[in-house]
C-alpha cells in the first residue's frame, strides 16, 4: 500500500465516524454497511455528522485520537454501562462469533495466505479474538485500553493483512453480536446495540490509525533503503567511470603508436614472410584493445545526442555494410524486414549506429554457426521500433536481470558495456529498450525511438 493508500485509510476512518453518529441517531439502522448507505444518500435530516462538519477532525486525531473520536461520536459513561450490562449475555456466544469470523476469513485467499503458520497459528489467533471480544464488554475504555487496541492494527500491518479485511471483519463481528443480543431478553436492546455500534466504530478507527502509521513507516523505510542503495551504486559507478576514462586515455595514445609501428614493420616485410600471420594477429589484438578503449570512453563520458531527422532503415543498411567483414557475422545470416516505407526518426545518427552495431554483434556472438538474426523495423503514431532477434543460446533469468548492468558479461572476452551503452543511448533519446530471452531459444531486444521532434523534447522535459 502506498502513502496515498494510507491517506485513503484515514479518510475511511472519518467516514466510519460519520456513519457511527448517523447510526446512533437512527435506531432503525441495523449495520455499519446500512449506516454508510444512509449517511451518503441525500441531505442530512437526522443530525448525522457530515464530511464537511468533520473538517477539524484531523487536528483532534493528532492531539488525542482516542479522546477525540469518543467525543465526536458521543461515546460516554452511559455507553460504558450499557456494554457492561451486555457482558453476561454475550459471553456464551463468543465461540460462535469466532467460528463465523474465521470461517468467512478463510474463504478469502489473500487473508488465508497471511496464516502461514497453519492450524497452530489459527488456534492462537482464535484465542486472541475471543479475548478481544470479551474485552469489548469490560466497561472501561481509557488510554490503557486504547494502547492495547492500537497494537492490533500494527500487528495486522506487519502480518500483511489488508485493510479491507478489517472492515469486513468488523462487519461480520457486528452482524454476529447484533444477532446474539437480539436473541436475548436483555433490557433496552436498541440502546445497547447503539453503544456497541459506537464502540466498534471506535475500535476500527484506532486499528486503522495504527495500521496507517505502521504502513507509512514501512513505506518510508523501504524508500529510504532504495534511495541509499541507488546512491551508493551511482557513487561506485561514477568512480569506475572516472577510472575507466583515465585508463582509456592513458592506453589510447600508446596503443595508436604501437599499431603504427607494427604496420611500418609489416610494410618492410615480404608478402610471403613467415612472420606475416604473427603481425596480422598483433594488429587484430590491437584492434580489440582499441574497441575496448572506445567502449570505456563512450560509457564514462557520454555525449548528449545531436538530433537530426533520418530514415532508420538507412542506418541499418550502413551498419550491415560496415559489419560485412566482421568474423562473428561470417558464419550466420542476417535477415532484415523494412515493412514501413517511412522509417524516419529524430535522433543522433552516430549514436543510433553504435546502438545497432552493439545489438547485432551481441546477437551474432550468441548464435551458433548457420544461425539467423532477424532485424525488423515497424512504426506506430508516436514511435519507430527496431527489433533484433537471434535463435542462439539465450539467457537464464538471473543473467537476464543483470544484462543491462555495466561491466556484467558472461563472455570470455568483452567489457560487459555493450548493452549498458545501448540502454544509455536509448534513454538519452527518450526511448525505451527491453530484452526477452530464454535459454536455448534465443534473445529478442526491442527498441522504441520517438518519430518526431515534439515527442523527443517532451520526454526530455519530463
Amino acid at each position: 500500500m502506498s502513502l496515498l493508500g494510507a491517506r485513503e485509510a484515514l479518510d475511511g476512518l472519518l467516514r466510519s465516524v460519520a456513519v457511527a453518529r448517523f447510526a446512533v441517531r437512527s435506531p432503525s439502522v441495523t449495520s455499519p454497511a446500512d449506516a454508510l448507505r444512509r449517511a451518503e444518500s441525500g441531505p442530512d435530516r437526522t443530525g448525522a455528522v457530515s464530511r464537511e462538519a468533520l473538517g477539524p477532525y484531523n487536528a483532534s486525531v493528532q492531539e488525542s485520537l482516542f479522546t477525540g473520536i469518543k467525543s465526536c461520536i458521543g461515546f460516554g459513561e452511559r455507553d460504558c454501562v450499557n456494554l457492561r450490562a451486555l457482558a453476561p449475555y454475550v459471553a456464551p456466544g463468543i465461540p460462535a462469533v469466532v467460528d463465523r469470523f474465521y470461517r468467512e476469513l478463510m474463504n478469502d485467499p489473500s487473508a488465508r495466505a497471511v496464516f502461514s503458520g497453519g492450524e497452530k497459528q489459527i488456534d492462537r489467533q482464535r484465542g486472541l479474538l475471543s479475548t478481544w471480544l470479551a474485552e469489548l464488554f469490560q466497561g472501561t475504555y481509557d488510554e490503557s485500553y486504547c494502547r492495547r487496541r492500537s497494537r492490533i492494527g500494527a500487528s495486522h500491518a506487519r502480518a500483511g493483512l489488508q485493510q479491507q479485511h478489517m472492515f469486513c471483519g468488523m462487519e461480520l463481528i457486528w452482524q454476529e453480536l447484533e444477532r446474539l443480543i437480539r436473541n436475548t431478553n436483555v433490557a433496552e436492546p436498541v440502546e445497547k446495540l447503539g453503544s456497541l455500534h459506537k464502540l466498534l466504530t471506535l475500535e476500527l478507527a484506532i486499528m486503522l490509525d495504527s495500521y496507517m502509521k505502521s504502513y507509512a513507516e514501512g513505506i518510508r523505510e523501504s524508500e529510504r533503503s532504495a534511495v541509499e542503495e541507488k546512491l551508493t551504486q551511482a557513487q561506485h559507478l561514477a568512480k569506475i567511470g572516472q577510472l575507466a576514462a583515465s585508463l582509456a586515455h592513458e592506453i589510447k595514445n600508446p596503443l595508436a603508436g604501437i599499431s603504427g609501428a607494427i604496420q611500418i614493420i609489416r610494410e618492410t616485410m615480404a608478402p610471403d614472410d613467415p612472420h606475416q600471420p604473427i603481425i596480422s594477429e598483433i594488429l587484430g589484438q590491437i584492434d580489440r584493445l582499441d574497441a575496448t578503449v572506445k567502449d570505456l570512453l563512450l560509457y564514462a563520458r557520454p555525449t548528449p545526442p545531436q538530433r537530426t531527422e533520418f530514415p532508420l532503415a538507412t542506418i541499418v543498411d550502413r551498419v550491415l555494410k560496415v559489419l560485412r567483414e566482421e568474423p562473428a557475422l561470417q558464419r550466420i545470416r542476417v535477415e532484415c524486414d523494412r515493412s514501413p516505407a517511412d522509417t524516419t526518426t529524430y535522433a543522433d545518427d552516430r549514436q543510433i549506429e553504435q546502438l545497432i552495431i552493439n545489438l547485432i554483434l551481441n546477437a551474432a556472438q550468441a548464435s551458433d554457426h548457420g544461425g539467423i538474426i532477424e532485424l525488423a523495423i515497424t512504426r506506430n503514431t508516436e514511435d519507430i521500433r527496431l527489433s533484433v532477434k537471434d535463435k542462439g543460446r539465450g539467457m537464464a533469468p538471473e543473467v537476464r536481470k543483470q544484462a543491462f548492468e555495466p561491466f556484467f558479461t558472461t563472455k570470455a572476452r568483452g567489457t560487459g558495456l555493450g548493452l549498458s551503452i545501448c540502454r544509455r543511448i536509448v534513454e538519452a533519446h527518450c526511448g525505451s529498450i527491453r530484452l526477452e530471452s530464454e535459454v536455448a531459444r534465443g534473445t529478442a531486444v526491442t527498441v522504441d525511438l520517438p518519430r518526431r521532434l515534439d515527442n523527443a523534447t517532451e520526454g526530455e522535459q519530463q
